[in-house]
């Protein structure tokens, strides 16, 4: 993602509101980031939280003629746009972020779960760019998973984004929170993968590409148990492209030959798309965010109180 100076045109702001840390962006129409900045992500009393965040959006875009922002924030997020996640974003649970944005700085706002606004970053400007049908897995902690086709997200009957990395495998150490026995999140997140090889998925995979092969191992086991929900959604959606993101996405070449083999069925079921890895980074989610605000018509602007 190329970053530039300021320019004159129309820009959207992209909030990427995580557990830890925020990022925001200022994208231009091009796709450019013309800003970005990170900030810490409040844990305390909502009302502080809330104006705290909206003050420092309003520094970073200050200079810009932002349009709108969008918001991609860990779900889930509720149909009418309230995070619903006291888990990790106590600060903002039940908070309307988008009427505090329109009223406070006087721009529209949409807000979506944060699985899909990366997918939303590299469906236009990263792995993702070209494709019709693309559905983007992010293998960090947890697993987040999102469809666009045609530029469009799949959304569930109610209008909420699918928990799709809650899929029933066959394989899994231990129970999931979703209350799934064997759930795909608990058997191909990060988190999974580091008990695999027993500590720092780096060090392992140094000991793989130096020819451990009990470390190989490790990896291609982990490959089996990406396949085992990827195989359910390349039956669902026939997607095109396949994009794999978060922190253990960087081990791909270590098990892309695993996963593609777990995944092989006979015709007409086979469906092998090209799959690759995410390229925007850690600027997915805020870049996406700022294209769902563009691209979504959010609700008109409310005049800023004053």
């Amino acid at each position: 993602m190329t970053v530039t100076s300021p320019g004159p045109e129309t820009t959207t702001l992209g909030v990427d509101l995580g557990g830890t840390g925020t990022r925001v962006v200022v994208l231009d129409a091009g796709g450019h980031v013309v800003r970005q900045a990170s900030v810490p992500t409040a844990v305390g009393e909502p009302g502080p939280a809330v104006e705290g965040l909206l003050a420092a959006l309003t520094g970073i875009a200050r200079g810009h003629d932002v349009s709108a922002a969008g918001i991609g924030a860990s779900g889930p997020i509720t149909a009418d746009g309230i995070i619903d996640n006291r888990a990790t974003l106590p600060a903002y649970t039940g908070v309307d972020l988008c009427r505090a944005v329109r009223q406070q700085a006087g721009w529209a706002c949409v807000i979506d779960n944060d699985a899909a606004a990366a997918a939303m970053g590299e469906y236009a400007y990263g792995a993702g760019r070209g494709s019709r049908t693309c559905v983007t897995v992010t293998l960090g902690t947890g697993i987040g998973v999102a469809v666009i086709t045609a530029g469009q997200l799949a959304r569930a009957g109610d209008g909420t984004h699918p928990e799709a990395g809650h899929l029933a495998v066959r394989d899994a150490p231990v129970p999931c929170y979703c209350g799934l026995p064997r759930c795909w999140e608990q058997a191909a997140s990060r988190t999974s993968l580091e008990g695999l090889v027993g500590g720092d998925p780096a060090t392992a995979a140094a000991a793989a590409r130096a020819g451990d092969a009990r470390a190989a191992r490790s990896f291609e086991r982990y490959g089996q148990q990406v396949a085992a929900g990827l195989g359910t959604l390349l039956t669902l959606f026939r997607p095109d492209r396949v994009v794999l993101g978060g922190s253990a996405a960087q081990y791909l070449d270590l098990f892309a030959g695993p996963l593609t083999a777990a995944l092989d069925r006979p015709p007409p079921f086979a469906w092998t798309p090209p799959i690759v890895a995410a390229e925007l980074g850690d600027l997915a989610g805020a870049v996406g965010a700022a294209v769902l605000a563009r691209s979504a018509n959010p609700p008109a602007a409310e005049p800023p109180i004053r």
